[in-house]
């Protein structure tokens, strides 16, 4: 809601093509702010977890800002692409998971709160791809990708024997370790789709 508000701004759009104009005066691209928005974001999560808030909070509103720019910055230079769309969509989920990783790792109380806000977004997301895929339907499956790593049958085997092994009391100590393992494969997942994506973007962009 926000965002259309802010894009609809006249004053706001203004400031957006004045930041971009600086920015690629001084030979910064989009992919570029957008690469440097990630990093900010990423240590803001770091800032969050050491419980340097002040930090984290400066650094996660630089990252806003140049989250906010690196579109108008691809359009003011002519070169809005694809792969930048791409790009800008992965960091901005990173940034948003780190954030959250760092704000509640000092605090066990948020735990299970940040449980179902990673959770929800997740649906979110999903709904998110799922109707874009659907207005861009060609072909047979809703959403085409690639095979990866994990897919649905690795979840349904992880959840099952994370349950089973939470059920036993000796046991329970492996189940973090078995989420941290799912986590790593889920990012090598991610990259490996990533990737894919990459790759086909660029060479229909040649």
């Amino acid at each position: 809601m926000l965002d259309k508000l802010l894009g609809d701004n006249p004053a706001v759009r203004n400031l957006q093509s004045s930041a971009a104009r600086s920015l690629s005066r001084i030979g910064l691209s989009a992919n570029a702010a957008t690469a440097l928005g990630a990093i900010a974001g990423i240590c803001a999560g770091v800032a969050f977890a050491k419980e340097e808030a002040g930090w984290g909070i400066l650094l996660l509103a630089a990252s806003a800002a140049l989250d906010a720019v690196d579109g108008t910055l691809a359009r003011e230079r002519g070169q809005p692409t694809f792969l930048g769309g791409l790009a800008d969509l992965v960091s901005d989920r990173v940034v948003e998971s780190i954030a959250i990783i760092g704000i509640a790792w000092p605090h066990p109380s948020l735990y299970l709160p940040a449980l179902m806000l990673v959770a929800s977004w997740y649906v979110n997301i999903t709904v998110f791809l799922a109707v874009g895929a659907a207005l861009e339907r060609r072909g047979p499956k809703l959403i085409e990708y690639p095979p990866g790593i994990l897919e649905r049958t690795e979840a349904i085997i992880f959840f099952v024997v994370l349950g089973a092994i939470e059920s036993i009391g000796f046991a329970r100590t492996i189940g973090p370790l078995l989420c941290y393992a799912m986590t790593a494969l889920e990012i090598a997942t991610g990259a490996q789709r990533f990737l894919f994506g990459w790759r086909m973007l660029k060479d229909s962009a040649e």
